[in-house]
């Protein structure tokens, strides 16, 4: 079964710009951003719910009868062409260098960001927005449709489509969850977890233990994050059938992974879809995560170790935060 993806204008330059290589890199940094992108390499992958599955999610949770999930059936297999998603959501610190470059008018600023949280407005045009200490590592949030899409065009990337989100978090053997088949109260950030109540956001490179198979940290909890798809509740019945473009149209655009504020498990699987209004974040804790179909022209960078005496955090083999380039050394390709 294949997807017939529509590339992009954005995607067409960048994989114009690109010189034939034997294999696409597994990962390399973003010069706009800083964004570390990982490689999700092309292959077929399940997406959706079969019946029994859903039976089986509205019992993990008193009340779960009130999902209806048929959102997420039929089951179907689909192919996906390489591409690269986020290795962490867009952070506090990220998205005040984009407004402060980007200069937005207060109109604008409304339609970004309606409920702008931890990022302050500078008191003069000429200052720069600052991040409100202690979260600048942490995701930014309270962000609509628009926001994340300016963003993403800002940073020389995109907003992941629906299907390339799942398979970025699902992996391709099926998954319930990121990390695996069963729950684990300590792996995301959530608001069931009794013996920690946080009512906040954690650090976008928090709970190594819940990565997806790619090494995506928190496609379950913490934030929301944004697709580039409108939100059709039927559309799986299309794609079960080999037609895998994107709905043309809707009033609603597709929201994936849960939130630090929500207690239900239900919420957190791989295949867990919801739809919400593009202009409105009415269930706040909306954030974003990029994506691109090949690292933008003279972005031939990859991960490297950073020096065992730089500080950082350690995880999945690369030393984050400490390192130059936001996220890590950055080497060029030979």
């Amino acid at each position: 079964m294949i997807w017939n993806y529509s590339m992009t204008d954005c995607d067409l330059r960048e994989a114009q710009a690109q010189p034939e290589r034997d294999a696409p890199a597994e990962s390399w940094i973003n010069p706009r951003d800083g964004s570390a992108m990982r490689l999700i390499p092309a292959g077929e992958f399940t997406m959706g719910s079969m019946p029994p599955q859903i039976e089986a999610a509205r019992l993990m949770n008193i009340g779960g009868h009130e999902f209806s999930l048929l959102d997420e059936l039929p089951q179907f297999r689909a192919y996906v062409p390489d591409y690269y998603v986020s290795v962490y959501a867009v952070t506090n610190e990220q998205f005040a260098a984009f407004l402060s470059e980007a200069r937005p008018t207060p109109a604008q600023l409304k339609r970004w960001a309606p409920a702008l949280e931890r990022i302050n407005v500078p008191a003069k045009k000429s200052d720069v927005y600052g991040v409100t200490p202690g979260f600048e590592r942490h995701p930014v949030i309270h962000v609509s449709w628009f926001g994340a899409e300016a963003y993403c065009r800002w940073a020389g990337l995109r907003l992941p489509t629906e299907i390339e989100w799942e398979k970025a978090a699902r992996g391709v053997d099926g998954r319930i969850f990121p990390w695996g088949n069963e729950w684990h109260d300590q792996v995301l950030r959530w608001d069931g977890d009794k013996l920690r109540k946080y009512g906040t956001t954690a650090p976008v490179d928090a709970y190594p233990e819940g990565r997806s198979p790619y090494g995506i940290f928190q496609m379950a909890g913490n934030v929301d994050e944004w697709c580039a798809d409108w939100y059709q509740w039927d559309v799986y019945r299309r794609y079960a059938t080999g037609d895998l473009r994107a709905p043309a149209k809707g009033e609603m655009r597709v929201v994936r992974g849960g939130t630090c504020a929500n207690w239900k498990k239900i919420r957190f699987r791989c295949a867990h879809r919801r739809g919400n209004d593009a202009a409105i974040v009415n269930v706040l804790y909306t954030g974003i995560r990029c994506a691109c179909s090949a690292p933008p022209s003279g972005s031939n960078l990859i991960l490297t170790a950073c020096p065992a005496s730089e500080p950082g955090r350690q995880s999945d083999g690369v030393r984050l935060y400490g390192c130059s380039l936001f996220g890590a050394t950055a080497a060029r390709i030979k």
